[in-house]
């Protein structure tokens, strides 16, 4: 049986979410369809190799691949590499899909390099509440992928989305190892080289918000990292909307809003003014301080507000 889809899990010391995730792919009601389950043991050090040795009990179809610990980037890749789908299905060890139909005939039948799927979010309440920045225009699709991002601060989670596999190898579409806010970087790239895109209106992935998550720290010295990557990412991203003014005009307005999710970030928190300095002077260089005008009264206010006290930093 062919291999339909490759989902793919890097886990890091995440024995207490880990085994209710693998819960969720293997209740999905897959009819048939072949599939794969890959998880990428990141170096862990608590009882995350234990619980995937036992759960092989139950499901010895389970791909395990251990390596050092090398970080998320690394781990997905990793997964990539052994992945035969399809499609592949980016999963986070401590979320869950839906236990419900998956898109299987849009995926068996067509050829879409990239399909979107509805995420959502447990609020603190237990209740889901979407979690996406747009509402896309659902079961059309975009040729190229690209023009789906005119006008869209275009949503970088690549658990939003299904990748087909020969796309991305085509494209040798690898995520940045060692980089913070790597689907910032990898999920423009593929929009950007991809023929299609098609958003199917399918409640698909239940995102965890969790404290200990990788992606919120209170730790200075990695806060400042993160900003650093994502003064990296903008400046790697606006190269390349520099090479094509019909991918600049695809491309910008994610630019964009990545130039006001950084000052958003960077206010939030407490850095010294040398370090907010560093942080305005290379979004300056670029070109995205003080921020470009929108007609949208929320973009407009965050506009002046950040021009007002970081104008003299």
């Amino acid at each position: 049986m062919s291999i339909l889809l490759s989902f793919i899990i890097p886990a890091y010391n995440a024995g207490p979410y880990l085994k209710e995730c693998l819960d969720s792919i293997y209740r999905l009601d897959m009819r048939g369809r072949g599939f794969e389950v890959i998880v990428v043991n990141d170096g862990s050090t608590d009882g995350t190799a234990e619980l995937l040795e036992a759960y092989r009990k139950f499901h010895a179809d389970l791909l395990v691949f251990t390596q050092e610990n090398q970080g998320l980037s690394a781990a997905r890749n990793a997964g990539m590499c052994q992945a035969k789908g399809k499609y592949i299905c980016f999963v986070d060890a401590d979320d869950h899909l839906f236990a419900a139909r998956p898109p299987l005939d849009v995926l068996e039948k067509q050829d879409i390099d990239i399909v979107g799927v509805n995420v959502l979010q447990m609020d603190n309440a237990g209740k889901r509440v979407p979690f996406r920045r747009y509402t896309p225009i659902y079961n059309k699709i975009y040729q190229p992928a690209r023009t789906f991002m005119k006008g869209r601060n275009l949503m970088p989670c690549v658990v939003a989305y299904l990748f087909r596999r020969e796309f991305l190898e085509s494209k040798n579409l690898f995520f940045t190892k060692g980089l913070y806010h790597e689907d910032e970087d990898f999920t423009p790239r593929a929009f950007i080289q991809a023929d299609s895109f098609l958003a199917y209106q399918v409640d698909w992935y239940e995102r965890i918000r969790r404290k200990e998550s990788i992606t919120t720290t209170v730790n200075a010295e990695k806060q400042q990292r993160k900003l650093r990557d994502l003064v990296q990412i903008l400046c790697s991203l606006e190269e390349l909307a520099q090479s094509d003014p019909e991918l600049r005009e695809c491309m910008q307005y994610k630019l964009d809003y990545l130039a006001v999710d950084m000052l958003r970030v960077m206010l939030r928190q407490h850095h010294s003014k040398k370090f907010v300095g560093e942080i305005v002077g290379a979004m300056r260089k670029l070109g995205y301080f003080p921020l470009r005008w929108h007609n949208e009264w929320k973009y407009i206010l965050f506009n002046i507000y950040t021009r007002a006290i970081l104008w003299n930093v």
